[in-house]
């Protein structure tokens, strides 16, 4: 499958694979209340800004 060029191809495309209940569920495009009550990953060495910078130097 050739990947859309276009924004509408795209919408397109991802309103298919939402359909066929297979590939993607399309949100609601809010963060439910729940999410905020999770408790807060911890960050063993050091402190976020460490992490993150650590994360984007090995390309995740």
């Amino acid at each position: 499958m050739e990947f859309p060029e276009t924004d509408e191809e795209r919408a397109e495309l991802m309103k298919r694979l939402a359909r066929s209940g297979k590939v993607v569920t399309r949100g609601t495009g809010r963060v439910s209340e729940e999410f905020w009550k999770l408790p807060k990953p911890k960050i063993s060495d050091g402190s976020l800004l460490e992490a993150l910078l650590k994360d984007r130097e090995e390309g995740r």
